[in-house]
């Protein structure tokens, strides 16, 4: 493991581990902070970033339960303090909750990144109705419906925003005592918080985020869409949180929510995403799970549901986002997981007369908030990379069966050509199956 955390210029790694709905073992690896003496246990809290989003999801589906909210209703009912503004695409069908939770309500921003700590911090309303600078000039202009909700699937933290203005305004409570009294005390998570920004009661057994190398401005990253993403907790806790939910799913007694709402959120609700979790695989191999990305913070969970095993792996830098895959094919080989690793590939040569079927600029049309795919050649290879994305430019290859993929994740992307035989469409899907995002050619 330190070999592989040096490799990766990641200072630290948190490990949680499940099997038969139960959390076998938890560890941590590394050090909390690069060049510092401080290590990383079972216990040093992590910023989660997105894993935030299901647990805003079961907090707005307890309101289900209670009859306060109901998931197919104009959300503008809810709503107080802001209305979803209305328009040509609103008129055609409303927003709703379940479709805020699926993330098909045409909503916009797909996130939001960190904010300076030297400024007044920003709450849902205002991340909702005005212009709000984030760190490093990131602007964001509202929340905004652009699309015909109940659509395709586009990944909007801002639609999350949304549903926590929803529960502060029908509860008059703040989103993370809420959160708290809720889900944290009940499932006896008390290594979770959505205050913002970090309590210094946690600081001492938290890892402090690298991005580029280095420690961020104020070591803790401050993410005020708290819903979206302000979650700080543990692998452990977090594995407790999955656990209840699946608790749910199988109609448990006492189970933090019913088996009627539980078994919606564990089904696909026209897309890779169920209610707030995104779900991979069918019948007994049907997983749930969610991933997490903020400045200087990369993490991953993932649960089968029927047998109850899965991981929670949580890292302290950018990189992370490829180290993680590492850590979970190590824990689905030692743990026997099905299905979990897609077979090995063998590298299909493409004669460097043919790398133009591919280059060119495809345009996004599924799946994330971000205006372009770029595939250029550069020394004889296909290079590519989404802007407006993390993890920069990739080398692609192409696999025995004319898909490309990267060395960095389970994602694999399945070419549609034109009838000259050039690229006019890519599809691109996790675990082989599942389309995540799909791209269509502008340019070039």
């Amino acid at each position: 493991m330190a070999e592989r955390l040096a490799h990766y210029d990641c200072p630290g790694v948190g490990v949680a581990v499940m099997e038969g709905g139960e959390i076998a073992w938890a560890a941590g690896y590394g050090a909390k902070e690069k060049d510092q003496p401080a290590r990383v246990d079972a216990q040093t809290m992590f910023s989660g970033a997105s894993i935030s989003k299901p647990v805003t999801t079961l907090l707005a589906l307890q309101m289900v339960d209670r009859g306060i909210f109901n998931l197919d209703t104009d959300v503008n009912r809810y709503l107080k303090s802001w209305q979803v503004p209305q328009n040509e695409f609103t008129a055609r069908q409303p927003v709703t909750l379940r479709l805020l939770l699926s993330h098909r309500a045409g909503t916009t921003i797909h996130g939001f990144g960190s904010f300076p700590h030297d400024r007044p911090i920003p709450r849902a309303i205002d991340i909702l109705s005005r212009d709000v600078e984030f760190a490093h000039g990131r602007m964001t202009h509202g929340v905004t419906v652009d699309k015909t909700p109940g659509g395709s699937v586009r990944y909007s933290g801002g639609g999350t925003t949304i549903v926590e203005q929803m529960l502060e305004d029908v509860s008059s409570r703040r989103f993370h005592d809420l959160a708290r009294e809720n889900i944290f005390e009940p499932l006896g998570m008390t290594r979770s918080t959505f205050e913002v920004p970090l309590p210094t009661r946690y600081r001492d057994n938290a890892a402090a985020g690298f991005e580029g190398g280095q420690v961020l401005p104020g070591k803790y990253v401050l993410v005020p869409a708290i819903g979206a993403g302000a979650i700080f907790t543990t692998p452990s806790d977090y594995a407790r949180f999955m656990l209840a939910c699946r608790n749910a799913w199988l109609g448990e007694r006492g189970a933090i929510l019913s088996q009627p709402l539980a078994r919606q959120m564990m089904s696909p609700q026209g897309g890779e995403f169920g209610l707030g979790w995104e779900l991979f695989g069918e019948g007994g191999q049907l997983r749930f799970g969610h991933g997490g990305s903020n400045d200087g913070y990369q993490c991953e969970s993932t649960c089968y549901l029927e047998k109850g095993q899965g991981a929670v792996v949580m890292t302290n830098a950018d990189s992370g986002l490829f180290f993680y895959w590492e850590v979970f094919y190590g824990v689905a080989d030692l743990f026997g997981w099905d299905n979990f690793m897609l077979p090995v590939k063998q590298v299909r040569q493409i004669p460097e007369s043919e790398l133009t079927r591919y280059t060119g600029t495809y345009q996004i049309v599924t799946g994330v908030e971000a205006p372009e795919l770029n595939i250029w050649a550069e020394d004889g290879r296909l290079k590519s990379e989404v802007k407006g994305m993390r993890g920069g430019a990739r080398e692609m290859f192409m696999d025995q069966n004319g898909r490309f993929f990267n060395r960095m994740g389970p994602y694999e992307t399945a070419v549609i050509y034109d009838a000259e035989g050039k690229a006019s469409e890519l599809v691109i899907l996790r675990d082989g199956k599942t389309e995540i995002m799909r791209a269509r050619r502008k340019s070039g």
